[in-house]
């Protein structure tokens, strides 16, 4: 049991599921990490630098627009066609109501079977198309990283290598959210269950396929941290599964409940998995670049898009 949960959970965002812990980790480094970021690079955008990349909601903290950024040959990504979260299964009615104002039109849900029946997603109103990955479970993906992640190092390590293959595990993932963009069902969010692994490489390959610089692309990545600060969300805690943060913690009937996985790993191995590492994202890009020549090769051949479609996703996402 412990090993089917651990699969289940680990790399997709176990420490989500440690609410009460997430919340009071991150109120206690508020000072240091606004839950509001100003748009990265926005002094290169023709957008005023006080937009916010960040909604700030309090129940999906990493959701964020991916617009404004500028493209190799001087273009920008649009604001409020495309956002990417973490997880939507605990927004508040007021978080609720922000959402629904954006009128999205389309879900990529990059999470498992598993993860969905956890923690089903609010909508209010649910979107004409909801795509969901076919994926029952994350089990057959994490083998190498439970194998490591008793050590910092084997961790990263794990990652690093977890990220290279997500390009040909998530290959149905992805073209199904290009399809999408191509036929124009903007605004869309992509998100998983943390919002930093799977849905990290999805805007990677997105933002590349547009024409934003690498390094552009990285930083993107990277401002996961500055909205999930990986000691907070790796902070030591006993966790009932399912339940409430509390040391130690016993229920009525005195047994006690099982701790989170993910809090059974030293706290060296938690802070690396929730890093927003470069070279987990360069991992991934490169990957797609060694087996298919490019980016447009993994895009033609890896995702079976025509050249059309991503030009239309071009069209559709550029200024």
């Amino acid at each position: 049991m412990f090993k089917a949960f651990l699969l289940s959970c680990l790399f997709a965002g176990a420490a989500y599921a440690v609410d009460a812990t997430y919340a009071a980790e991150t109120a206690r480094t508020a000072d240091s990490a606004p839950t509001a970021l100003a748009a990265p690079g926005a002094s290169n955008t023709p957008v005023s630098s006080e937009r916010a990349r960040a909604l700030g909601l309090d129940g999906a903290p990493n959701f964020r627009d991916i617009g404004g950024y500028a493209t190799a040959d001087g273009r920008h990504v649009r604001w409020d066609e495309v956002f990417r979260s973490n997880e939507l299964s605990k927004l508040t009615p007021a978080d609720a109501a922000r959402v629904a104002a954006l009128k999205v039109a389309a879900v990529v849900d990059l999470r498992t079977e598993e993860e969905r029946q956890h923690a089903p997603s609010v909508w209010a109103p649910v979107p004409a198309d909801v795509y969901e990955s076919p994926k029952p479970t994350l089990a057959p993906l994490m083998h190498t990283i439970l194998a490591e992640a008793a050590t910092p190092e084997g961790a990263r390590a794990g990652l690093i290598k977890f990220y290279s293959q997500m390009p040909d595990d998530y290959r149905t993932e992805y073209a199904a959210m290009f399809h999408r963009i191509a036929e124009g069902e903007l605004p869309m969010v992509v998100h998983c269950t943390a919002g930093k692994d799977r849905t990290g490489v999805a805007m990677a390959l997105l933002l590349t396929a547009v024409g934003v610089p690498r390094q552009t692309v990285v930083d993107d990545y990277t401002l996961t941290e500055r909205l999930v600060p990986p000691a907070g969300a790796a902070a030591k805690s006993a966790v009932p599964v399912g339940g409430q943060a509390v040391q130690g913690a016993v229920p009525a009937g005195g047994a006690a409940q099982p701790l989170s996985p993910l809090a059974q790993l030293p706290e060296e191995s938690r802070v690396a998995l929730w890093r927003s590492d470069p070279l987990y994202i360069e991992s991934a890009l490169d990957s797609m670049v060694r087996e298919y020549g490019s980016i447009d090769g993994y895009l033609e051949r890896g995702l079976g898009l025509s050249k059309p479609e991503i030009d239309s996703v071009r069209r559709r996402l550029l200024d």
